[in-house]
Formats: C-alpha cells, structure tokens, sequence
C-alpha cells in the first residue's frame, strides 16, 4: 500500500505499546482506524489522541483469542468502517521461565493470543479481501521469531510460528492475488510495557532459596527491576513504528528495525558453526540480566 491515505485500518492491540504508536502513526499518514483491545479505557485514551491530531478512530472489544468473536469482529467492522484496507494483527503477550519447568498451561495462553488469534484474523478477513482483490496483512512477530532467543520459549515458540504462518501466507496467495500484501514486523529491544502482560514463571532450579508463593508476592517486583535493565538496549516505540510504517508501504515482507535481523538470517544460512555461538551468547546474556534482576531484588542466585 503505497498510498495509505483514505484507507481503513483494523489495529488489534492498539491499546498500549507498538499497537498504540502503529494507530497514531497511521492516523499522520490520513488513515480511518478501528481499534481493538480488550482493555476499552486504553482504547478510549488512544482515540482521543487520534482526534487530537485530527483523526477518526472507531473502537471495540475483543478477545482476539476466540473465534467466534473474531468472525463478529469482522462482520462489525465492515458494517461500521467499509472493508478493511490495511488488517494489522498486533495483539500479544508474552512469557518467561525455564523450558523444564514450564507446564502446558503456561504456553497455552501465550500461543492462543499471539498464534491462534492471527490464525483466526486471517480465516475471518482474508475472503472479503481476496473477493476485492486488493488488501494488505500485516502480522506482529518478533525479533524472537528469527532468532530463538532463551528463557522466553513459549514467547519465541508463538513468534516463530508467526514468521512461518506470513511467509507461507505470502507464498499462497501472491502469485494468485496480486493485490493482496503480506507483511511480518519483526520488533527487537522495543521500550513497551509488554512486561505488564508477561506471565513470568519462577526458575526454581536458579533461585532455590525462594519459594513460589514468595515469588507470587514479588513477581511486580522482579517486572520492574529486569524492565530497567532490558529497556538500556531499547529502542523507542515511535522510531520503530516510523520504520514499520515505512515497510508497510513498501510493501515488505518482512519489517525489520534493525540491521541485527536481517544480518542474522544471512548467518543461520551460511553457517552453522557461527550461528550455534550467537544462540550460545544470546543465552549467556539473557541468564546474566536474569541473574543480575534477582540480585537486585536481595535474592542469591546459585
């Protein structure tokens, strides 16, 4: 989509963090907005940002992770806005913990909001489109989705689907519906509050000397003071949304916002020696910053 303006957007997730950034910065390029979330009073503070800067925004309620409420979100949108130009799948959340202490129900939140959901997006919107012949997709990944970043499996697991799910997205329909476009963003260190919706699980084996109850109690605690030191390598949401929203008309399959990315796909092709010691170094870091949060909190790490 070259030319955004006058187009109708849907924005799951656009409550908070890159969803919110996305709407604003869609707003600037003149584009009409629905906007979806759970949390309705976020939603209601984004459009009347979006009014500020002289924009129209409609809003609804969503559990993007049910069906039947993605098909009547469909369905409403069209009756309310028109067909929907512009379909940006943004909703998630993420989690945390150690793969052998991690128990089904803490992946099956994760995969439900972040895979399912734009599973389910792309069955309800995806027709009308196709009846057009024209309209674009555009799907959240992650960084976490091209490299399999450790003690965020569930989160990486979600994201990876989301990367493979758009490229054969991609491959399915392009050379059929040419006017159709589909795009991955891929997010690296972003200055969100994804960490609000993030399930962390204690790693026992890490910190033996508390207990999960205690854990419970301090769980708001550990958010905060490994934020701090996660949001040291971020960028802000704004720059990165500048580069989305420039990707997004270029009509790029995948968005990335930093050079990092695409340098580690070249490296996981070429050569697997290479590519072993960056996971190796990704895990390094990430138990450091792990270790160093408990630290933080008073608590010994073994």
């Amino acid at each position: 989509m070259k030319d955004l303006k006058g187009g109708n957007c849907l924005i799951t997730g656009a409550a908070s963090g890159i969803g919110r950034s996305l709407a604003l910065g869609l707003t600037r390029e003149g584009m009409n907005l629905f906007l979806v979330d759970l949390d309705m009073a976020g939603l209601e503070a984004v459009k009347e940002e979006i009014g500020r800067a002289g924009g129209r925004a409609l809003t609804a309620r969503c559990d993007v992770s049910n069906f039947d409420e993605i098909k009547a979100l469909e369905l409403d949108a069209r009756a309310r806005m028109g067909e929907i130009d512009l379909l940006v799948n943004n909703a998630g959340i993420a989690g945390a913990g150690l793969a052998e202490e991690l128990d089904p129900v803490d992946w099956m939140k994760v995969l439900e909001i972040n895979t399912w959901s734009i599973i389910y997006s792309v069955r309800a919107f995806l027709p009308a489109m196709i009846k057009r012949g024209r309209g674009h997709i555009v799907n959240t990944g992650s960084g976490a989705g091209v490299v399999g970043i450790p003690y965020h499996i569930q989160y990486v697991v979600s994201k990876f689907a989301v990367v493979g799910l758009s490229e054969a997205l991609y491959s399915e329909i392009k050379h059929v519906h040419p006017g159709i476009d589909v795009s991955v963003i891929c997010p690296s260190y972003l200055k969100t509050r994804i960490i609000d919706r993030t399930n962390v699980k204690l790693p026992s084996k890490l910190v033996p000397e508390i207990t999960a109850e205690e854990f419970g109690k301090r769980t708001e605690e550990f958010k905060k003071y490994f934020w701090e030191r996660y949001n040291k390598q971020g960028m802000s949401v704004e720059k990165a949304v500048d580069i989305y929203i420039k990707g997004i008309k270029k009509g790029n399959l995948y968005i990335f916002d930093t050079a990092q990315l695409r340098v580690a796909l070249v490296i996981k092709g070429l050569s697997d020696r290479l590519y072993r010691k960056i996971l190796r170094r990704e895990g390094y870091g990430h138990l450091k910053m792990i270790k160093d949060t408990f630290s933080d909190m008073g608590i010994k790490v073994s």
